[in-house]
């Protein structure tokens, strides 16, 4: 495998369409290689290196790509289903339309990655609801006006600017001052709850809307825990 791998690097059309269902490619280096097109799933690729590579379209279903590191990898319409990206570093990945369903990313650095369009239906996103809740622990008393905001469609992602969108827009906006004056919370587009809200697009609500409905879930969990905890006891 290794000499393929070698051939491969040395012809960059080499793995354009390669049939790579269940091959071991643990510690490969394939980083930048385009690899569009090839079948790879149920394929062992742990802690592979595939930074910047290729992968458009790629069948991944299945993969083990626990810890492997797909930083700034364009994986527009890849098929991840079932995929263990379990501590995988995928931040500034282009995930937009890629399936997500069922993936575990527990661990994952997910910063910066583009997620729009992307199906994640019964996927492990807590690195994506545990960010959400730091926020949302940071400016509490906006959280009813935020699970408002969603469910009314209020929320727009499509775009980060100084102004009232993403998920800090949202709360500035509740908290009637500018983004930039929200306390310990900074704007930052690359964090993996402002990532998330780029799904919800102006009008999508819950209903509607994958990342809106998983948003609202999250929130309404944070509130629901927050307010049995400080609830006045009997």
């Amino acid at each position: 495998m290794a000499e393929a791998l070698a051939a491969a690097r040395a012809n960059d059309a080499a793995l354009r369409g390669a049939d790579l269902r269940e091959t071991d490619l643990r510690g490969a280096d394939l980083s930048g290689d385009p690899l569009r097109d090839p079948t790879m799933y149920y394929a062992e690729l742990t802690s592979v290196d595939l930074r910047d590579a290729n992968l458009s379209g790629v069948n991944l279903s299945g993969a083990d790509l626990s810890g492997a590191d797909l930083s700034g990898a364009n994986l527009d319409g890849a098929n991840l289903s079932d995929a263990n990206l379990r501590g995988a570093d995928l931040s500034d990945a282009n995930l937009s339309n890629a399936d997500l369903s069922r993936a575990d990313l527990r661990s994952a650095d997910v910063c910066g990655a583009i997620l729009r369009g992307a199906r994640l239906g019964g996927a492990n996103l807590l690195p994506i609801r545990d960010d959400l809740w730091a926020v949302l622990s940071s400016a509490p008393r906006e959280v009813p006006a935020l699970i408002a905001a969603l469910k009314a469609g209020r929320v727009d992602g499509s775009t980060y600017a100084d102004r009232a969108t993403g998920l800090l827009g949202t709360i500035a906006a509740a908290r009637r001052v500018p983004i930039g004056e929200l306390g310990t919370l900074k704007p930052d587009c690359m964090r993996p709850a402002e990532c998330f809200f780029m799904g919800i697009v102006l009008g999508g609500t819950p209903e509607n809307n994958q990342f809106s409905a998983l948003a609202l879930e999250w929130t309404s969990q944070w509130l629901g825990t927050m307010r049995a905890a400080f609830a006045p006891s009997a």
